[in-house]
């Protein structure tokens, strides 16, 4: 169930290309990842440009290069480092397919969370894991 959270510059990305990033993202979480997509959240969050700063210098507005940050949280241990290079690897493939080049901001994480210190719907990771058991 990773939680993913998506970043970009305000007004910079049309509907369509939002649509494309969320399809081929939750492409990649079921297909590298191995998840299930009914229990993966997607949030999408725009960020003024005035508050986007590169090497601590507020972006430059006459830039055409869009920007985009992708964080997606999973419980630690729960991928390997191979399915993470892949994931790394086909998200760059993704930004750059979605938005045009963007290598100069194209930032990819991906969080491994204790599953003690995280969960849904009341319930930490570490024991719904138990549960499923």
């Amino acid at each position: 169930m990773p939680f993913v959270n998506v970043k970009l510059i305000k007004q910079q990305v049309s509907q369509d290309q939002k649509n494309l990033l969320i399809e081929v993202l939750m492409d990649i979480i079921v297909n590298i990842m191995g998840r299930n997509s009914n229990t993966t959240v997607i949030t999408l969050d725009e960020i003024d440009q005035s508050n986007w700063f590169i090497g601590g210098k507020p972006m430059d507005r006459s830039t055409h290069e869009k920007l985009a940050f992708i964080e997606i949280r999973i419980s630690k241990g729960t991928s390997n480092p191979e399915q993470m290079a892949e994931v790394i690897k086909a998200g760059k493939e993704l930004v750059n397919h979605a938005l045009g080049s963007c290598d100069k901001t194209n930032y990819f994480i991906i969080s491994e969370l204790n599953p003690d210190s995280w969960g849904f719907d009341g319930v930490s990771m570490t024991i719904r894991n138990e549960r499923e058991k």
